[in-house]
């Protein structure tokens, strides 16, 4: 879990297994690091067997520090001090389920652009692979270009450990931005859909450049 006290929030995280091995890197950005914090659920590829080493950065500068939280959730414990925690203990965080609908497809260097109705409060992002690594780039853009949200995301297998996201989009018309940072051969599958809406919303959808969730 990833904080700030209202300012930016820039910091990097990975999984070390073993030397010169990280399965699994990300770098986040937000604007504001209390209204949008960084909540993320991050897999042991080697659970059951041995432990792994989660690294945290803050990639910002020296006037921007930020709060960060590591708890483990499994059976066990977690390093030598705290016990894993529960399901229960996760009180007000949701944690994500990857999406089983047929995404589109973003083959390596492209971009794909998913814009977002107004009611639309909180959307789902999934990505998955075939089997080969993930290395993309999901950005919340707000009007113009503005920039709110921005997560780089590496995986050694997209299909063993997809990545799925949930993004809250207050504020107006939002466009989720996904670039497959890859090259050709290791394409990308993305699914964005709604999962929470503004309150009174009557059922219709306006279109902006394009067709609305789930893509």
């Amino acid at each position: 879990f990833l904080e700030t006290d209202g300012r930016p929030l820039d910091a990097e995280f990975e999984v070390w297994d073993g030397p010169n091995n990280t399965p699994t890197r990300m770098k986040v950005y937000s604007e504001d690091g209390r209204l949008r914090p960084i909540n993320a659920f991050v897999e042991n590829p080697q659970k059951g067997r041995r432990g792994e080493t989660l690294t945290v950065k803050n990639s910002g500068p020296m006037e921007f520090p930020l709060n960060a939280g590591v708890g483990s959730v499994g059976e066990g414990l977690a390093g030598t001090e705290s016990p894993y925690m529960s399901e229960n203990d996760l009180r007000g965080f949701r944690r994500p389920t990857p999406s089983t609908k047929r995404g589109q497809r973003v083959q390596g260097g492209a971009l794909k652009t998913f814009p977002l109705d107004y009611s639309v409060e909180a959307a789902q992002v999934t990505i998955t692979t075939e089997g080969m690594p993930m290395n993309a780039k999901v950005e919340l853009w707000g009007t113009s270009s503005h920039i709110k949200q921005v997560a780089e995301i590496y995986n050694d297998d997209g299909k063993k450990r997809p990545f799925a996201c949930i993004i809250d989009v207050p504020g107006g018309s939002n466009t989720i931005a996904v670039y497959n940072e890859g090259p050709m051969t290791y394409p990308i599958d993305v699914v964005v859909e709604p999962v929470a809406r503004m309150e009174g919303w009557d059922g219709t959808e306006q279109k902006f450049g394009g067709s609305l969730a789930p893509w």
